[in-house]
């Protein structure tokens, strides 16, 4: 599996989420991965990684999570990363899943779906 292709699919996935759900996002939200910051690409590495050994055993028995379940896994190991990456992180970058914008939380099940795609390519 290439990884590099998942964690830009991921990133690509959260712009797409962001242009398709927000109504005006700012600049920053939609930065391709070249021009993220470091942390931040660490972060979608992290994710992509984190979400895929959780789903990766189902998977392969067939087994899918509901989108709306995904987007809640997302949200929460980006919550843990950010508490590990910068320590006392923006109260907006921890937010939990329920509390999210529904722009967010849209996105964030688009995130789940790329990394499960990418995974699912892996398998097959």
């Amino acid at each position: 599996m290439e990884f590099e292709q998942g964690y830009r699919s991921t990133r690509q996935a959260w712009i797409d989420g962001v242009n398709q759900f927000h109504s005006a996002p700012k600049e920053t939200y939609t930065l391709p991965w070249e021009k993220m910051a470091s942390w931040e690409q660490e972060a979608v590495k992290s994710l992509y990684h984190e979400v895929r050994s959780l789903i990766l055993p189902g998977l392969k028995k067939g087994i899918r999570l509901p989108p709306e379940h995904g987007g809640y896994l997302v949200s929460a190991i980006w919550n843990v990363l950010m508490f590990q990456l910068l320590g006392e992180p923006k109260p907006s970058y921890v937010k939990h899943f329920d509390d999210l914008d529904a722009w967010q939380q849209k996105t964030d099940i688009k995130m789940f779906e790329a990394i499960e795609a990418a995974v699912l390519q892996e398998i097959t």
